[in-house]
């Protein structure tokens, strides 16, 4: 495997980090903004995911603090992972095809002292980094979300940015396709659950918000402002629309404990994943 990007402020992002560092003073320490692995699992992406790179270098060369940022090749049949070699960021291969497994394997490769979480489709811009940096450094707060927005027309934005995410933070619910938290806190409660075919965001975000009310953190979902923005891609919703997408789906509120882990169930996840 290729070592993983570290980028700092005053370096090249893709340049590697020198093998001999002088130690840090405790108020450099102290001041340091906390290093973010961000990782981004990867099935049959490659119409997607060189954009999203480009996007996550952007972000990470802005980013004052240290970054890499790994992609998890879930055993795919198409190029990406040599489109991913090719930006020169760490490629692991998870060779199960299984969201929650691939985001493990992500995450056992990261060194940061936070995760982040992207889905491969998914673009991020401005300083979210920073202040996902932020809420990590305060000592408030464990992980958290972020409100997205589709790469639809504009009323299909406006209502998921304004009602679906407003919906979702009122309920301090995290949709997969960005998330973050604490490394530490994320070993320590198992990762995600490698039994669920879908809904393993929402699992490992239940599991650490019971861990930060043990230690007083808060989960945090970032709300939606000019200075940053995530769009993901909205080709489920092309393809099907959205009364199908609901009919494909609606059966999992019926028994979600034992469908959740059956793959032959979350089918609408796995097999039309990637096509527009």
């Amino acid at each position: 495997m290729s070592v993983a990007i570290l980028s700092a402020r005053g370096a090249s992002p893709r340049g590697l980090l020198s093998p001999v560092v002088p130690m840090p003073t405790s108020a450099e320490t102290e001041s340091r903004p906390p290093s973010l692995s961000i990782v981004i699992p990867a099935f049959n992406e490659a119409g997607y995911i060189a954009a999203t790179l480009e996007a996550v270098l952007e972000a990470a060369d802005r980013y004052p603090g240290k970054t890499e940022i790994i992609v998890v090749d879930n055993n795919s049949s198409d190029a990406t992972g040599e489109i991913a070699r090719s930006f020169g960021v760490n490629v692991v291969l998870e060779p199960i095809n299984q969201i929650a497994r691939a985001r493990n394997a992500g995450a056992r490769a990261a060194s940061g002292d936070g995760l982040v979480f992207l889905d491969a489709d998914t673009l991020i811009a401005g300083d979210i980094l920073e202040v996902v940096a932020r809420h990590l450094a305060s000592g408030r707060v464990i992980g958290g979300g972020a409100w997205v927005e589709p790469d639809t027309g504009w009323f299909g934005r406006l209502v998921f940015k304004y009602l679906v995410n407003f919906l979702l933070g009122f309920r301090n619910l995290t949709p997969g396709p960005f998330l973050f938290c604490e490394r530490d806190a994320f070993k320590k409660v198992g990762g995600f659950d490698e039994e669920l075919f879908a809904a393993e965001e929402f699992s490992l975000a239940r599991r650490l918000k019971a861990r930060g009310r043990e230690s007083g953190k808060v989960w945090k979902i970032i709300r939606y402002r000019k200075h940053h923005r995530l769009i993901t891609s909205g080709r489920k919703l092309r393809r099907f629309g959205g009364m199908e997408m609901a009919m494909r789906n609606v059966h999992l509120l019926w028994n979600p404990h034992q469908k959740l882990r059956d793959k032959s169930q979350c089918r609408f996840w796995y097999d039309t994943r990637n096509r527009d």
